[in-house]
């Protein structure tokens, strides 16, 4: 009634009334601006930097709150976060206020660290049923990356806990788990202590295997790839090998390995793997072209799965206008051992170049083993029966071969490697067994070198070595398509195809004995997917069985573009003779290929 009268003898309308009213009542909160947020008390960058990526006010300061009230409840809100950050860094006396300036532009965020907390303590005690016990091989406190006397961090604490765990499974007990936790901050003497208690579980060892899935494969092939053994001490490790084997066959669309203690047979751990299997058979086509070899089209079909166990059938046909290539391929897998493969191979061969005409048929059964995750080796028997012509050695040639290969690498990826080395010794003893009999060896010896210029990887430095000897018989005896020549997508770019070596009359490659070619990239990624390449090429190819550095060394340079795939990245390079050779060389040759040059 008072305010209906007030109303009245003002002479004021109702609505007016109630406008003035509501400014009045949001006038009473200081509308919020942009404001600035600053922390006193942290002197150290890294500490700094931490407790800024935690604050609220940090992250929000482009969007302000519309009132005071709003922006101290926002900093009160800080004070948890930036505590934890605090005490994630050892600082467990940690204090953290603020204050707010009237008109809300500034924000200042005080913080009284105190002490860091060294460990002082850290004690680890086993059960196993109940009752206490200790492992036959307890992890240290070195093992666990844990030192006395330094900041008791949380993050460290947990991480030695994983390590913990991870170290008792690999002595054999699947499902050891922390039982009790307990972290002292004593405040007294500034010191921090740590007392774990873990329930080890049984020791367990590797039970019977329900495989799960299967279609058209056989079981046997299971029993192949397995890296244990029933009744074997329990190893992750093996079960992980396991996977990564039947993964790396080709043949399933997933595989899932698991374990359960509730089946646990005493104690005896039973496997069970469960597969899905992919498709059998792939069939697929292309085109191609290069200033080269013109244009050609590839054709292949494998079968993955030919008799039950993985073994792989397949057949490729490369047609170009100057090379006809075709192989046909037989893959036993695991043969004999684990992580060693028989390969026959039937291959026909026909190629026209400037020095030769080949036409080869040859007959091959190669061991594949891989020694060790960087290391493999092959070895095998071929019979090759090749006839030349348009050569300066015409003539028809029944070889027995014995080829030999090692293959070093530790890249992070073969299709397209960003650090590490690969080193790929070939060794080819090669016998004429029809007279006149010779015999020769046909050596290689092929180093590459990549190094990330920067953190992300996107710019890398790429170089490669490669020397070449052929010993043993006359240069005359050896069959001219069997001798060496650069001049390739391989080696020395830019120059025409296999003509570099030796020439005889009319400009004619004669073939050399030995080879050695450097070449240099710098790759670049171009946004997600595309990358640029610039490099250079240096080397020849001699008459003697070693090198001649009195020769004249042939030079290239390119550039090229790559299409990243999930499958490596899809190359077409550029390059341009800087020792262009008249009546030989063309101004330029353009390659396109799949994986980087090297």
């Amino acid at each position: 009634m008072f305010i209906s009268a007030v109303i009245k003898n003002l002479g004021l309308h109702f609505s007016r009334v109630v406008f003035i009213f509501a400014v009045l009542f949001l006038t009473s909160f200081s509308t919020c601006c942009a404001y600035d947020v600053h922390f006193e008390g942290v002197e150290d960058k890294s500490t700094l930097k931490l407790v800024e990526s935690v604050s609220q006010l940090v992250k929000l300061k482009n969007n302000p709150p519309a009132t005071l009230v709003g922006l101290k409840r926002r900093a009160e809100g800080d004070i948890p976060n930036l505590t934890l950050a605090l005490h994630s860094l050892a600082y467990y006396e940690a204090k953290v206020s603020f204050q707010v300036a009237d008109h809300g532009s500034s924000v200042v965020i005080q913080i009284e660290t105190g002490p860091i907390y060294p460990l002082s303590d850290f004690t680890i005690r086993y059960f196993q049923n109940g009752e206490e016990t200790t492992p036959a091989c307890p992890p240290s406190l070195e093992d666990l990356k844990v030192v006395l006397g330094q900041p008791a961090i949380p993050e460290t604490i947990l991480t030695a806990e994983d390590i913990l765990l991870d170290k008792l499974n690999l002595q054999g007990y699947a499902f050891a788990s922390i039982r009790k936790r307990d972290v002292f901050a004593d405040q007294q003497q500034n010191v921090v202590i740590v007392s774990i208690e873990v329930d080890t579980g049984p020791l367990t060892y590797f039970g019977p295997i329900d495989i799960k899935g299967l279609d058209r494969l056989q079981k046997s092939l299971f029993y192949k790839k397995l890296r244990w053994h029933e009744g074997e001490l329990y190893d992750p490790k093996k079960l992980e090998k396991t996977q990564e084997a039947l993964e790396l066959s080709g043949l399933f669309r997933s595989v899932n390995i698991r374990t359960d203690q509730q089946s646990l047979n005493g104690n005896l751990l039973p496997i069970e793997i469960n597969v899905v299997e992919a498709k059998q058979r792939s069939i697929g086509f292309g085109l191609n072209y290069t200033t080269q070899l013109g244009p050609g089209i590839t054709g292949e079909w494998e079968d993955r799965n030919i008799a039950g166990e993985g073994q792989k059938l397949s057949f490729r046909t490369d047609i170009w206008e100057k090379l006809q290539d075709t192989r046909v391929t037989y893959l036993i897998p695991d043969y004999k051992r684990q992580n060693q493969n028989l390969i026959w191979q039937l291959d026909s061969h026909r190629e026209h170049t400037k020095a030769f005409t080949e036409k080869a048929l040859s007959l091959s059964a190669t061991i594949e083993r891989k020694l060790s995750e960087r290391l493999r080796i092959s070895y095998g028997l071929m019979y090759k029966l090749l006839r030349s012509e348009r050569s300066e050695r015409n003539g028809t040639f029944d070889l027995a071969k014995v080829p030999l290969q090692l293959q070093w690498a530790n890249v992070d990826s073969i299709l397209d490697p960003t650090k590490g080395a690969m080193v790929h010794l070939r060794v080819i003893p090669s016998l004429q067994f029809i007279p006149p009999c010779f015999a020769y060896s046909i050596n290689t010896l092929t180093t590459s070198f990549y190094q990330a210029l920067t953190k992300d990887k996107r710019h890398v430095f790429a170089a490669k070595l490669m020397l070449g000897s052929i010993i043993g018989a006359s240069k005359h005896d050896i069959p001219p398509p069997e001798r060496f020549y650069a001049g390739s997508e391989n080696a020395l770019r830019g120059y025409r195809y296999l003509t570099v070596s030796p020439i005889g009359r009319d400009h004619k490659p004669l073939g050399g004995r030995s080879l050695l070619i450097y070449s240099l990239e710098l790759r670049s990624r171009i946004g997600k997917n595309f990358g640029l390449v610039t490099f250079y090429e240096i080397g020849n190819v001699f008459r003697n069985y070693y090198p001649d550095f009195r020769k004249e060394f042939l030079q290239s340079a390119g550039v090229g573009i790559r299409y990243h795939t999930p499958v490596g990245p899809l190359r077409a390079d550029f390059a341009v003779p800087l020792n262009r050779r008249h009546h030989i060389d063309n101004p330029f040759e353009v390659y396109f290929s799949i994986g980087q040059a090297f």
